[in-house]
């Protein structure tokens, strides 16, 4: 199978149109929970026009075969996939502190991949690839098992309300999807700053034998993202978790 970056499907549409193609993947994957929630399909002009100039360069098209990430960086031996990363800030940043690793970034909301594409030109950072899809249609099938070095989720929607409990993205069959694709050793790296959310995401994650780790000190490495400190400005207790596939 052919990998390459090429121009997306949904880049270049007008506002009527990508909202039509949005309500479109949400009913090819009508039976599942979504676990995000909507934003707006309104862009800045700097965000369309990093998209229109970067694109090819930047993003990823997924086939029909599943691919080893570690293609989009030959020269690389360790290889991120970042699971939602808002309007990039914190990606772009730590990319540029580490060109020793390849971050391919997973994200759904076009203006974040504008935002995204602008930041890492503006900081001529190179170990940057763009898949603009939902996790939960590319990850199942799309990345081959076993290939993926570490997997980083900052700040998932925590979905506080208990009704709501079952959207939130760290649970059951997805916790044992993300063992499934990484390497042996690999990492996965989820921060949160709501108690009950990181609380939730202990019990469930110590449950399963694929992983080990726990509670960590924040990295070093892990920027602040504007989530974070949207939630430290309001006193929240920010939690890091490093747990390693056995």
């Amino acid at each position: 199978m052919r990998f390459y970056p090429t121009t997306w499907r949904g880049f270049g549409l007008k506002s009527n149109q990508w909202q039509a193609w949005g309500m479109e993947a949400q009913q090819e994957y009508s039976n599942s929970i979504r676990t995000y929630k909507l934003r707006g399909a309104r862009i800045t002009h700097s965000q369309e026009a990093a998209i229109e100039r970067h694109w090819q360069r930047f993003g990823v098209e997924i086939g029909d075969e599943a691919i080893d990430l570690h293609t989009l960086f030959p020269d690389l031996n360790h290889v991120v996939l970042e699971i939602g990363t808002g309007m990039g800030e914190a990606t772009a940043e730590m990319a540029a502190a580490d060109p020793t690793i390849g971050i391919v970034a997973l994200e759904i909301h076009r203006p974040g991949i504008g935002s995204l594409l602008w930041r890492i030109d503006q900081a001529g950072v190179e170990n940057v690839r763009i898949i603009h899809d939902d996790v939960m249609l590319v990850l199942p099938e799309k990345i081959l098992d076993g290939s993926i070095d570490e997997i980083r989720i900052y700040f998932p929607d925590p979905w506080p309300k208990l009704r709501h409990h079952k959207r939130r993205l760290l649970q059951g069959e997805f916790l044992n999807l993300l063992a499934k694709k990484l390497r042996p050793g690999g990492l996965l790296h989820i921060a949160t700053d709501w108690q009950p959310y990181a609380d939730w995401i202990a019990e469930r994650l110590d449950q399963l034998p694929e992983f080990s780790g726990g509670v960590v000190p924040r990295p070093s490495n892990r920027t602040f993202t504007r989530f974070e400190k949207q939630g430290l400005d309001k006193e929240h207790q920010v939690t890091d978790f490093h747990y390693f596939k056995k």
